[in-house]
């Protein structure tokens, strides 16, 4: 799958809902496993309560029972469904890490021509390893 098809995977799911409380469905996110399964999320945000559409998406994933990902990105759309990658918050790249050390060497779509492995995003990952 090319990073173009999991931007458009992304964004399909994005139906923005405005509540009292929050927003919903407003950021949108595709990642694509290491067997290459296509699971998607969205965001979901009320009050103090928030969770990511990474973490929706991821969350889909390991409930078919697999822990690693191949490439993964998140996207938001304007009012007039302009498309936006989104590079994933700290939380979500921690999530990542520690759902399988492997995913280290995952791809982290940035935008349609940049991508990043997660570990050029937590570039002290192994920080407190080294001061034993």
């Amino acid at each position: 799958m090319t990073n173009e098809e999991l931007i458009e995977k992304a964004a399909s799911v994005v139906k923005t809902r405005k509540t009292k409380n929050g927003l919903f469905g407003d950021v949108g996110c595709a990642v694509l496993s290491d067997n290459n399964n296509v699971y998607v999320g969205i965001c979901a945000a009320a009050g103090s309560n928030a969770i990511c559409a990474e973490q929706f998406a991821l969350g889909s994933m390991m409930a078919t029972g697999e822990y690693k990902f191949k490439k993964i990105v998140a996207v938001w759309k304007d009012e007039k469904d302009n498309i936006f990658v989104i590079p994933p918050c700290g939380n979500c790249r921690q999530y990542m890490r520690e759902i399988n050390e492997d995913n280290l060497s995952s791809e982290i779509i940035l935008d349609k021509g940049k991508v990043v492995s997660l570990k050029e995003l937590l570039p002290y990952y192994d920080w407190w390893q080294k001061q034993s």
